[in-house]
């Protein structure tokens, strides 16, 4: 949206891109290809550790730039940006989008001997970068406390929502959502994901309440969840999809569940998929876990249970399911509203741009 009317540039130690159409006028600058060439025939991960060693080459391209502002996307991995900031005597803004949030708040006793450097080099990283930000930017009230309670000042932490794109997540026209109806999960198949619970509750209601629960997604619950559906005929496991694909089975859901749990000391920074859901026209179910509730109207758009109460969940599911065609649709048309109002790219983006603005005061 802001490359637009502003020239974007793309600074990043090393880069893999599955949708060249996502850099359309944007320009992208990567180091490692640049200083080794000989590095791009490596695995992605190999590429991203060598390409973060790289910081200061990508700084002082950063700084060579002479950028108005420099937006950096999650606090650990900073250094560059940082240091470019300096160089330029730019304005910084720190995107905090979760789990670099909880990075001060570990304890290095939680990690083992071997992990420890890689911890207290991330806990600086994000240390310096709340010393040097204008602008700490969090993806939800949830998260802009965490940041609070692990350093950040609260005078420069701001919540800005990430927006998603309202004409490309749409409602199905005239499309009968599913002859049965359909209850979808999508995200990372883990525990903490709530799948498990999930499959508890859903396996408690599907007699009262016939329906079909869809797993998209991997991750490594995914053979458990398909251990334990071998005797569900009522539930799929599809593994990963692309987003229009996603996107295409949120149009038949009769509603999207996302049960997160407590992962340590970490909850849900906030669930994009909840936005892309209600985008569809698709009421949600989840459990009411770190930003999570920020993400709907709870009562209006969707159900909210309390976190890892599998009876609540149940309950909330029986509700959906016994929601009429007419209340069906009414909820989704104001799930609908909710993100296009509130949550929609096109606000987020405007909402960035006054920011840009006003650090370059």
């Amino acid at each position: 949206m802001l490359r637009r009317a502003h020239a974007v540039r793309i600074f990043t130690g090393a880069a893999e891109i599955t949708d060249p159409s996502a850099l359309d006028d944007v320009e992208l600058e990567e180091t490692l290809p640049r200083v080794l060439p000989a590095a791009r025939g490596l695995g992605v991960r190999r590429r991203e550790q060598i390409g973060a060693l790289l910081w200061p080459f990508t700084a002082q391209r950063i700084a060579q730039w002479a950028p108005d502002v420099i937006h950096q996307h999650f606090a650990y991995g900073a250094r560059a940006a940082v240091s470019a900031a300096r160089r330029a005597k730019a304005p910084l803004i720190v995107t905090m989008h979760g789990g670099d949030a909880f990075v001060p708040l570990t304890p290095l006793g939680e990690r083992g001997i071997r992990a420890r450097p890689a911890l207290l080099a991330m806990q600086r990283e994000v240390k310096a970068a709340y010393r040097r930000a204008d602008l700490i930017l969090a993806v939800s009230e949830y998260i802009a406390g965490v940041i609070a309670q692990g350093g950040g000042d609260p005078a420069r932490i701001r919540v800005h929502y990430q927006g998603i794109d309202t004409d490309v997540f749409t409602p199905a026209d005239d499309v009968d959502p599913s002859p049965v109806r359909r209850l979808l999960f999508v995200g990372r198949m883990v525990e903490t994901k709530g799948v498990l619970d999930l499959l508890t509750a859903s396996s408690a209601v599907v007699d009262d309440r016939p329906h079909e629960l869809i797993f998209v997604g991997e991750g490594p619950a995914r053979a458990a969840v398909e251990r334990v559906a071998g005797d569900l005929p009522h539930v799929r496991v599809l593994g990963g999809r692309s987003s229009a694909e996603v996107r295409d089975l949120l149009r038949t859901a009769h509603a999207l569940v996302l049960p997160t749990r407590v992962n340590g000391r970490a909850r849900e920074a906030a669930g994009l998929v909840l936005l892309e859901a209600q985008a569809c026209g698709v009421p949600v179910i989840a459990y009411d876990s770190g930003g999570t509730s920020e993400m709907m109207a709870a009562g209006e758009t969707g159900w909210l249970a309390p976190e890892g109460d599998v009876s609540a969940l149940q309950e909330r599911l029986a509700e959906s399911l016994a929601q009429t065609t007419e209340e069906r649709r009414d909820m989704g048309r104001r799930a609908r509203s909710f993100v296009v109002q509130q949550r929609s790219l096109v606000s987020s983006a405007r909402q960035l741009e006054a920011i840009y603005e006003e650090v370059r005061r």
